[in-house]
């Protein structure tokens, strides 16, 4: 079975056939990654201050009136969640449904966590926004090392 076989296969089934390891630690990350979601989705900062350590923008006068811009960010974080929230939702139905397609999933992921980073160099925050750095940045890099690892696991065939 190929490479392309195995990450897209032709039927979705639970008959997983790759290394028991990657799909432990893709647990784990389910885990992490709901942790994640809700607090976006759910916080009054959407994470924004009191995990991601973005400093608090002050008021803004307008001539509409005093607006707040950290409303915005906090909306921004919420959608963010809400998106978090869908594909951790896909990754639940796979993991209990159709295991087969965990290649496919750990994929996403390698594929998502460069797209974060390029966000961030399109629209870079210097150190002057944050109270710390945040442990999503800091993250990015041996998380992704570590998905690359459990995709080529998942793509791995076991002996018969």
């Amino acid at each position: 079975m190929s490479v392309i076989e195995r990450l897209f296969p032709q039927q979705a089934n639970n008959n997983y056939q790759g290394s028991p390891i990657a799909q432990y630690v893709f647990y784990v990350l389910m885990a992490i990654y709901s942790f994640r979601s809700i607090v976006h989705f759910t916080t009054e900062d959407g994470g924004i201050n009191k995990i991601a350590s973005i400093v608090i923008f002050p008021l803004v006068e307008t001539a509409k009136g005093t607006i707040d811009p950290n409303n915005v960010i906090y909306l921004f974080a919420s959608l963010w969640g809400s998106s978090q929230i869908l594909m951790l939702l896909i990754f639940f139905v796979c993991m209990w449904r159709y295991r087969n397609l965990l290649p496919l999933l750990w994929l996403t992921v390698v594929i998502e966590i460069p797209m974060r980073m390029i966000a961030g160099t399109l629209h870079p925050l210097d150190a002057s926004y944050y109270e710390y750095v945040p442990p999503g940045s800091a993250g990015n890099l041996p998380l992704l090392a570590i998905a690359c690892i459990m995709l080529a696991l998942s793509l791995r065939q076991r002996p018969s």
